[in-house]
């Protein structure tokens, strides 16, 4: 009998230890878990701090051109406000131009598409400059839509930048704000990207399709819109019937630096008349711009309010580089030409082969805040000049076959 409860509490004491190991394992098992959950937390939250992770992106995806040059990216920052009415504006540049974005997107009042060239580490410092003007700009928050564009023998070694503009109060220049993050760029990124090829073409199709709207205007980052064009062009596209092949022009002048932006077409004419105004590229290259006759258009604005059509481009002349509202069944601007030169009229070239009709309108336009001048291109925009000449000569005859032309120009 003594021996039998001996045994028993043997037994019961053996259970204890195996129940108290059980808890003791279980212990640490919650004491690992806890911990792995505080660096887990440590860790998000630092990431959502580092500027890494904002845009919606992966290196490793994306689409190449079809040369391998340059990858792309859609979407990696969406706009808040849902894509609406008849027309988006499609523009692009490099990092260091973005900050025209904030006039632009103010004025255009409407849905934007950006593309963005951007190589090596100025990845993460335009991250952070999209965050500041975000945070900062309203109508950027809601408006607009980031696109990116990688060449593809630059794409970032290291993964985080300074992170300088979270704590920027946003009364902050948004010039001087990228101004002091491009000059934190590494030395060698700042030698490269002065000589980089830059792929217009490539940023145009890029930022154009990803328009979700019917009609696009593609714009440079520079070049600035009337006050309320989107809305002025929603009421007018929705009013006339669709015409797959019509373009509507709007005339672009240069606005001195030291005069205020034209709120309408009467200001406009008035800076004009001043000489802080003038025809776009009028000193640099007046073929670029001469079919639109400004004349005609400053007339008709001055003779019938509202937006409306002031005349028809009569014939198209060689050279000629509108920026135009049209359909997005235009053709897409040719990716082989790559740096300075003929790559937007080269794109006018097929439309017109292709007997789309050119349309000026009153009453709207676009300008650029500053007057272009006569410069010696350095050595190696020279080059890219020579490239794209004997590029588009090639490229002439191709359309010419492509839509039975007798001759071209």
């Amino acid at each position: 009998m003594r021996l039998l409860k001996s045994f028993g509490i043997n037994r019961y004491s053996t259970f204890i230890h195996h129940i108290l190991l059980v808890l003791l394992l279980y212990n640490i098992y919650l004491s690992l878990t806890l911990l792995k959950a505080s660096s887990l937390s440590k860790t998000d939250c630092g990431h959502k701090k580092s500027n890494t992770s904002y845009f919606h992106l992966k290196l490793s995806n994306g689409r190449w051109d079809s040369r391998r040059m340059v990858k792309t990216f859609d979407n990696v920052i969406i706009a808040e406000q849902e894509p609406s009415g008849m027309v988006c504006l499609a523009t692009q540049c490099s990092v260091d131009r973005l900050h025209s974005i904030v006039e632009l997107a103010k004025n255009w009042n409407g849905s934007i598409s950006t593309a963005i060239y951007v190589a090596g580490e100025e990845l993460y410092y335009l991250q952070d400059y999209v965050r500041f003007l975000r945070r900062c700009y309203r109508s950027v928050r809601q408006t607009v839509t980031f696109h990116l564009a990688v060449p593809a023998n630059q794409f970032p070694q290291s993964t985080q930048s300074g992170f300088t503009t979270d704590q920027l109060p946003c009364h902050q220049d948004p010039i001087i704000v990228l101004s002091n993050l491009m000059k934190q760029l590494p030395e060698t990124l700042k030698r490269w990207r002065i000589r980089m090829p830059y792929p217009q073409n490539h940023l145009r199709n890029l930022a154009r399709l990803n328009c979700q709207t019917h009609y696009a205007l593609v714009t440079d980052i520079d070049i600035i819109p009337s006050i309320d064009s989107a809305i002025l062009l929603n009421t007018f596209l929705s009013e006339r019937p669709k015409c797959l092949k019509c373009v509507y022009v709007l005339p672009t002048y240069e606005v001195h630096k030291s005069a205020d932006p034209p709120k309408n077409v009467t200001e406009l004419i008035k800076l004009k008349s001043t000489g802080l105004a003038r025809y776009f590229h009028m000193e640099v290259f007046k073929l670029n711009q001469m079919p639109t006759n400004f004349l005609m258009f400053e007339k008709s604005s001055k003779k019938l309010s509202g937006l409306h059509i002031s005349h028809k481009v009569p014939k198209y002349q060689l050279y000629y580089e509108p920026f135009y509202v049209s359909l997005n069944n235009v053709p897409i601007y040719d990716e082989r030409f790559i740096g300075y030169g003929y790559t937007r009229n080269s794109q006018v070239y097929e439309m017109f082969a292709a007997k789309y009709q050119f349309e000026v309108l009153a009453n709207i336009f676009t300008f650029q805040h500053s007057f272009a001048s006569q410069k010696r291109k350095s050595n190696y925009r020279e080059i890219q000049y020579a490239e794209n000449l004997a590029l588009f000569t090639k490229f002439k005859k191709e359309i010419a076959a492509r839509y039975l032309l007798s001759h071209y120009l």
